[in-house]
């Protein structure tokens, strides 16, 4: 029996040796690289809406703060087969390409307000929605000032799109296609919205949010087919939003934990670090709490309250429970905590509202 056991070993190392040795071969490693480049080849894009559909995908959820596990805030609205982006903090472009969502439908970009951590990626996304095949300028909508940030990365990535111009040709990456043009939306004194455009049976809004310094900022309400999501931007508790979101089914609202903020903060003065501390201090006050949010969505009677931008960092559920802490005494029902990959569909003419999540 030692000797069947001793001979069947044997046997079986041969094997793996064997099979080791044959997957180093350059024939078959070649052979695996060539399934593999064709499978991600073949790979179809994961978030396309039906034309009667209105949805929302996170593409971003995270702070400034480095997060391995969620980008910088940035959230994408799908009407039909149209894409809008709302902020391009960093890593957006790269988590829209992992997502496989085809970046020449993106029709528009929509900034809420210019801190970096909103507008970071905004040259990839000008570079890589026109080389996925954007063959017009790309339409950069905000508050006023959006022309200083416009102007500012075609200066940046001017060279950059030259050098493609010429190595890949003008038929294929259109030379006039390439830059992004400002559109600074403006609400009038006294007012707290107005229209950003009307088409292909959509209307955004924008809203006035309290965000200051940084002013005027904005957030902005999607009407489609009978459905509708509001993205708060950054702000401060706000009535004016609530109002403006009135009956939305969907609110994706920015969301910072005082207390999880202040303990940040105590830990850093404690051990002299005292410029991370002040920062820890003074960003509270133009933020809005998970329970502030959930009191918000409350009052705008929204079905979905849908937690974005998210800080500090959430590592773990027990984190994830701090940070949610005392939201169910206000809400208790109809709330997500958002990750980057979380899709929101809406079909039109429904009440339907179905909560998914991409792999990427």
């Amino acid at each position: 029996m030692r000797r069947f056991v001793l001979i069947a070993l044997g046997v079986i190392l041969v094997v793996v040796l064997a099979a080791y040795a044959a997957l180093r071969s350059p024939a078959v490693e070649s052979a695996l690289f060539r399934f593999a480049a064709n499978r991600a080849a073949e790979r179809s894009p994961a978030y396309l809406a039906s034309n009667n559909e209105l949805s929302v995908l996170l593409v971003g959820t995270g702070s400034p703060l480095p997060d391995r596990s969620r980008g910088g805030p940035a959230t994408l609205l799908a009407a039909g087969n149209h894409l809008y982006l709302v902020d391009a903090g960093i890593d957006a472009a790269r988590n829209l390409q992992l997502m496989r969502v085809p970046l020449d439908k993106i029709d528009a970009v929509l900034l809420t307000h210019f801190h970096s951590d909103h507008i970071g990626e905004l040259g990839e996304v000008r570079l890589q929605t026109w080389v996925a095949g954007r063959r017009r300028p790309l339409s950069i909508y905000g508050p006023p000032g959006v022309e200083r940030v416009v102007n500012g990365f075609n200066e940046a990535y001017a060279l950059d799109a030259g050098y493609r111009i010429a190595h890949h040709g003008a038929d294929f990456l259109a030379p006039d296609a390439e830059e992004m043009i400002a559109r600074p939306v403006a609400i009038a004194p006294g007012a707290t919205t107005t229209i950003v455009l009307r088409t292909n049976g959509l209307t955004i809004t924008a809203i006035r949010v309290h965000h200051d310094p940084a002013k005027p900022a904005y957030g902005y309400r999607f009407d489609y087919r009978g459905r509708s999501i509001t993205v708060s931007g950054d702000t401060a508790p706000d009535e004016d939003l609530a109002h403006a979101a009135q009956g939305s089914d969907v609110l994706v609202h920015e969301a910072l934990s005082p207390e999880m903020v202040g303990t940040l903060g105590a830990a850093l003065a404690a051990h002299g670090r005292t410029r991370g501390a002040k920062i820890m201090h003074d960003i509270p006050g133009y933020h809005t709490s998970p329970v502030a949010a959930a009191r918000i969505a409350n009052e705008a009677h929204v079905r979905l309250l849908l937690f974005t931008h998210l800080l500090p960092i959430l590592p773990d559920a027990i984190a994830e429970r701090l940070f949610l802490r005392g939201v169910s005494d206000v809400r208790p029902n109809g709330v997500v905590l958002g990750e980057d990959g979380t899709v929101v569909r809406l079909p039109g003419g429904t009440d339907q509202l179905d909560i998914d999540q991409l792999s990427f």
